[in-house]
């Protein structure tokens, strides 16, 4: 991908988990991050659709990341966030009590669902009010396909465990929780893993930087 289309790319992600709103020439261009004419990101925006990074929802004039689109800002775009100094003093405090209670101090912070994996078929689930609070469950059938998600959790927390020897989010086809959602993932000490579960619009490098926190408190 051309540095200009990689740039626009990770402009369209970043603006897009940060408002929910499909992103259009306009906005990128008042951004004053791109020395180049509306007509011109328009072109590159078309560009970016036709490889299949970007798509046009429904009606709206502009565009949102595809499956694809956010594998390749997570190949090749992430700077992780790290947590602030409160936040690491929290994380550590929330885990002197249960790690339960780390998982609930997860969900606040990224008002998103947690998950626990005690052993393959033992897991700990909360969340899922915060998880539906989210723009995307507007949509009926996103709440349907996370009934779904919570319905089958057993078998996709057996499939985590066979796959995942490191942090890494998991996409569209590669998520055994549904094609629908993204998860951050990280495994833990003692055969244990924590994992955030979310609509794939999520701040990954927040997220990734709160789960490389955990792993550092837990061991």
């Amino acid at each position: 991908m051309e540095n200009r289309n990689q740039k626009l790319l990770k402009e369209i992600v970043d603006i897009y988990i940060r408002t929910a709103k499909p992103v259009g020439s306009k906005i990128l261009f008042e951004g004053n991050k791109f020395d180049v004419s509306p007509a011109t990101i328009r072109s590159d925006m078309f560009e970016l659709e036709q490889e299949g990074y970007i798509m046009q929802p429904h009606t709206s004039a502009g565009r949102i990341p595809t499956v694809l689109g956010y594998q390749y800002y997570l190949d090749n775009m992430l700077s992780i966030k790290a947590p602030s100094d409160n936040e690491r003093k929290e994380l550590a405090l929330a885990y002197k009590n249960d790690i339960r209670d780390l998982a609930k101090l997860l969900v606040s912070k990224t008002n998103l669902a947690a998950i626990v994996g005690l052993a393959p078929n033992s897991f700990y689930f909360t969340g899922l009010f915060n998880l539906f609070s989210q723009p995307e469950f507007e949509d009926y059938k996103m709440v349907l396909s996370m009934s779904q998600v919570v319905d089958s959790l057993e078998k996709a927390m057996a499939d985590v465990y066979h796959q995942i020897d490191k942090a890494q989010v998991l996409l569209g086809a590669d998520n055994p929780f549904s094609e629908d959602c993204s998860v951050a993932v990280t495994p833990l000490p003692k055969n244990r893993l924590i994992a955030i579960l979310g609509p794939i619009r999520m701040d990954y490098n927040r997220i990734l930087g709160l789960l490389e926190e955990t792993v550092k408190i837990i061991k």
